[in-house]
């Protein structure tokens, strides 16, 4: 696996990012590849501290990135295989900081700890949501209950270019976990909107029905020309929704996923990177862990 030769795991001495680090280092370590950890400490709470210490201590930004890498001394010592890790520490706005040490060190993945207001639907914070957003590699967002192999990879596909090399990279995970492989496709499904029964409707979802049917054929003819895909004999599931994101998520909820993999949408004019309004949703209210692939370049 190509794209794990380097791989960045962000850091911040949270549980969830102990949990992003062991996996990291499992999926790197297991293909050949290294791992960087590294931690960001964000600019807007160093300055606060050198406004109120300002008096009294000059300088104080060395001395909080020593503390740091002290506290790594004792947060690696959790986590198997870290032991001989160093970390790359810095104060920068914490997107930039990460995404620049990232592209430093030629990372095909990054890997975030998912971090949210509540449990177990957490979600992601802003942080690793930029992330994913300007990443130019593909990220993967980790629970912080998923320290080991992930038992079921779910891979959505949309017939893209993009959702191709998710399905590719779902079928990597899959095979090196051991895993069962899951491939989804939501097609546009069509119910009544209105709160009565409609003669209109009920032609117009008789005239649709075979969707189901072609969306199938169509699924199945698309994991065949993936490479790794179909040897894996993944189960294959199409769902119709008028909300694609929500289809995704409860289907990763019901059907017991750890590992959700998408691709997102890529750039526009402006150059500036878009994730596309599934993914958004998906990285919101996701319960499993996320693996956000980017397009090729």
């Amino acid at each position: 696996m190509k794209w794990l030769e380097n791989v960045v795991a962000g850091v911040d001495f949270s549980e969830c990012s102990g949990a992003a680090l062991a996996q990291a280092i499992r999926l790197a370590t297991g293909n050949g590849g290294a791992v960087h950890p590294v931690c960001i400490l964000d600019t807007g709470f160093v300055i606060e501290i050198e406004k109120s210490l300002s008096t009294v201590r000059a300088g104080i930004r060395e001395p909080l990135i020593a503390d740091a890498k002290r506290g790594w001394e004792a947060f690696r010592a959790k986590v198997p295989g870290a032991a001989a890790l160093p970390i790359h520490v810095e104060v920068n706005e914490r997107v930039e900081g990460t995404m620049r040490y990232a592209d430093k060190v030629g990372a095909g993945l990054l890997v975030l700890g998912a971090f949210g207001e509540k449990k177990p639907d957490v979600g992601i914070g802003t942080m690793a949501s930029g992330c994913v957003r300007h990443a130019g590699s593909d990220v993967l967002l980790v629970r912080d209950t998923q320290r080991g192999p992930f038992k079921s990879v779910l891979a959505c596909v949309d017939f893209s270019e993009t959702s191709k090399r998710a399905l590719e990279k779902a079928a990597e995970i899959a095979a090196h976990d051991g895993a069962a492989l899951h491939v989804l496709h939501v097609y546009h499904g069509v119910t009544n909107v209105f709160p009565f029964f409609s003669s209109v409707v009920e032609s117009w979802i008789q005239a649709v029905g075979n969707d189901e049917v072609q969306a199938k054929q169509k699924l199945a003819e698309f994991v065949a020309k993936v490479s790794g895909a179909g040897a894996l004999k993944p189960k294959l599931h199409v769902v119709g929704s008028g909300t694609h994101g929500r289809a995704l998520v409860e289907f990763a909820k019901t059907s017991g996923a750890e590992l959700l993999v998408l691709g997102t949408r890529g750039e526009t004019n402006l150059r500036e990177r878009v994730l596309g309004s599934t993914a958004e949703r998906v990285l919101k209210a996701a319960a499993c862990s996320i693996l956000a692939v980017k397009p090729a370049k």
